[in-house]
């Protein structure tokens, strides 16, 4: 498998909870733990609470809801949250009908509890059915003890993903903005839509022209002012997206003045092969946190940076290899 079809391939094997497991037909259910498969019942109760809790559990030691092997092994497994059997015995119904016994009284945090969001028609998973589902699993068979090691693979966020190439490209909020005003209101005046800039509605100043906001809905941000929910789903729009503001900003980046994030202050960009491959291995470090083996700065030198290049122009090639680097899976994912 060359590298390309690596880059497709890869976020499809992360998302489905185990490394090298195929994503399972959709006749059978997904795995969870390398091979347990999850039933149904377990899989609706998670997408039923998932909306209500995965905005602070969907990564780290309490990660229960960034994937169906971590909800499995660190909140169906922990006893302490999940009695098999006995839901009057299980923190996480105690959780949602707001009655917990530990330093959290009730889950989702907030004034209403699990139970009155669902009797105001919010959530839409009775609490009933949680019990329900909990009494069952007491005839299954049930992993003997958390597994630290679940897979928790969530996906930057739109604001993460902004404040991460304005530090790795050495690039802000100026080199896309200027500030002006309108109905006596602090706006956020493009710069040009050429430099395909990017900021949400709800920050301060708010983006004066609409493409700016829509184009951050694209990587997944959410909006109370435009209503728009959060997405960390790798969707197709988010990967086109990614991909054209990556190619945009790393040309940016490579042509702003004194900018030394790229490349150190008196480095030369060249076409020297010694000099690119030295390049390669500082931006692997750079961007991803990994330095590349001798093996990977070649073939990413001959498959990325070479057919780009030209005997005048670098920079076709540079913002290849950027933009690759960008749209990793490595950098994406965490």
């Amino acid at each position: 498998m060359n590298r390309f079809a690596f880059l497709l391939v890869l976020p499809l094997v992360l998302l489905s909870g185990c490394e090298g497991t195929a994503i399972a037909p959709q006749s059978q259910p997904p795995s969870t733990t390398c091979g347990t498969p999850a039933t149904t019942e377990t899989m609706r109760v998670m997408e039923g609470l998932k909306p209500h809790c995965e905005g602070c559990h969907a990564q780290g030691t309490r990660g229960y809801f960034a994937s169906v092997a971590a909800f499995q092994s660190l909140l169906v497994s922990d006893s302490r949250l999940v009695k098999a059997g006995s839901p009057d015995d299980s923190e996480l119904v105690r959780l949602l009908e707001g009655r917990g016994t530990g330093a959290f009284k009730q889950m989702p945090i907030g004034q209403k509890s699990y139970a009155q969001l669902v009797s105001e028609g919010t959530a839409t998973l009775p609490v009933q059915a949680v019990r329900a589902w909990i009494q069952g699993l007491g005839a299954q068979q049930r992993d003997s003890r958390p597994n630290p090691d679940a897979p928790r693979i969530t996906r930057m966020s739109a604001d993460q993903v902004q404040r991460a190439l304005y530090q790795q490209l050495g690039l802000g909020y100026d080199d896309f903005f200027v500030n002006a005003k309108e109905f006596g209101f602090d706006m956020a005046e493009s710069r040009g839509e050429d430099h395909l800039p990017l900021q949400s509605p709800d920050a301060i100043p708010s983006p004066r022209q609409y493409i700016s906001g829509e184009r951050y809905h694209g990587l997944g941000g959410g909006s109370v002012m435009n209503q728009v929910s959060a997405d960390r789903t790798p969707a197709p729009t988010f990967a086109l997206t990614l991909t054209q503001v990556s190619q945009r900003w790393c040309r940016r980046a490579l042509s702003k003045p004194d900018n030394t994030a790229l490349f150190p202050k008196g480095a030369t960009r060249t076409a020297n092969p010694a000099d690119v491959k030295a390049t390669l291995k500082r931006w692997s470090l750079h961007f991803l946190g990994e330095r590349f083996t001798d093996a990977q700065v070649d073939e990413l030198y001959t498959d990325v940076f070479v057919p780009l290049a030209t005997p005048t122009d670098t920079e076709p090639a540079y913002v290849g290899v950027c933009s690759y680097f960008v749209r990793h899976p490595h950098w994406i994912f965490y």
